[in-house]
């Protein structure tokens, strides 16, 4: 029964990336006038390669191997600052106009994934009403 959702699992997956990507970018636009604040962005961790082929993990022997430099790791990809925007006056990093930006392309690669995800999980209930549904 589990193969049933493995289409759906991949997307599931990138609806979880694009709302922790909209949490970190918010944050950015919230702190548009704190002097010195430099504004993170959220890339994605490929999950392919040898690992995942298998279903392993690497071990970390001590808790400071493996750590990329200055990335903060979370569920569905790493954290980093994004200093491109240059500085201002105050120190501060955030561009209201390109993090709005950034905010409305994360919004629209959100819903265009959240609108396959209806219709895979649609697909699904017509096969499991026998095409009834």
């Amino acid at each position: 029964m589990s193969g049933v959702f493995n289409s759906v699992d991949p997307l599931r997956a990138a609806l979880d990336y694009h709302l922790d990507r909209q949490n970190v970018l918010a944050s950015n636009v919230a702190h548009v006038d704190t002097p010195g604040y430099k504004p993170s962005d959220l890339e994605r961790i490929d999950q392919s390669g040898f690992g995942a082929e298998l279903g392993v993990a690497m071990h970390r022997t001590n808790q400071m191997h493996l750590v990329g430099g200055g990335l903060e790791a979370m569920p569905n990809g790493r954290v980093f600052e994004d200093l491109s925007a240059g500085v201002g006056n105050d120190g501060n990093y955030v561009s209201l106009d390109r993090e709005a930006a950034k905010l409305a392309a994360n919004q629209l690669r959100y819903d265009t994934v959240s609108a396959i995800v209806s219709a895979e999980l649609r697909q699904l209930t017509f096969a499991a009403s026998d095409g009834k549904g």
